[in-house]
C-alpha cells in the first residue's frame, strides 16, 4: 500500500541498503556476508563508507538488485540483527 506522495517501485531495482554500524572492519564484513547471502556481491563502486565525526561509528551504503520488496525485508532484517548494527534506513 502506498500513500499520495509515495510512488511504487517496480522490481527487480537498484537499491542501497544503509547501515549504522560500529567502526571496524568485521561490520563491514558481517554486512557484505548478509548481502552476499541473498544478493549479488556488488562491485566496489556500490559500496560508501563514511565514518562519524568522532570516528566511532561508520555509515554503510551498497547498492543491490532488489527483486521485490519481501527480497528487501529479509536483507533488512539479517542486517538489523548483527550486533555491530545500531541502525538501518
Amino acid at each position: 500500500m502506498t500513500g499520495p506522495t509515495e510512488v511504487p517501485l517496480e522490481f527487480p531495482c537498484q537499491w542501497p541498503v544503509k547501515a549504522m554500524v560500529e567502526a571496524g572492519e568485521d561490520s563491514l564484513r558481517e554486512v557484505l556476508g548478509v548481502i552476499a547471502r541473498h544478493a549479488e556481491l556488488p562491485d566496489e563502486s556500490d559500496v560508501k563508507i563514511r565514518p562519524s565525526r568522532h570516528g566511532r561509528y561508520e555509515s554503510i551504503t551498497v547498492v543491490v538488485e532488489a527483486q521485490s520488496r519481501r527480497h528487501l525485508e529479509i536483507i533488512y532484517t539479517e542486517i538489523r540483527a548483527l550486533d555491530a548494527v545500531k541502525m538501518t534506513l
